[in-house]
């Protein structure tokens, strides 16, 4: 019970000081939001990679240029 008083204090506060300070709270979005779509197209990037098979891809090149040792004890 006491933990449900304070959480609803604390979001009266919160909304309080969004109404008072509302333009430094649009400063902070606009400073944080190009880091966000950094971190984000990152993520987006990363995922599309896997997603792809380019990292496979590129091991198997990788894997062409490297003598086939294991080819070789099969066909024996």
């Amino acid at each position: 019970m006491l933990s449900i008083v304070f959480g609803l204090i604390a979001i009266c506060l919160g909304i309080w000081g969004m109404v008072k300070y509302w333009w430094y709270m649009v400063e902070v979005v606009i400073a944080i939001l190009p880091l966000v779509l950094i971190f984000s197209g990152t993520i987006a990037l990363l995922a599309g990679i896997k997603n792809t098979g380019l990292r496979t891809a590129l091991k198997e090149e990788s894997k062409k240029d490297e003598p086939d040792s294991k080819i070789r004890r099969k066909d024996e």
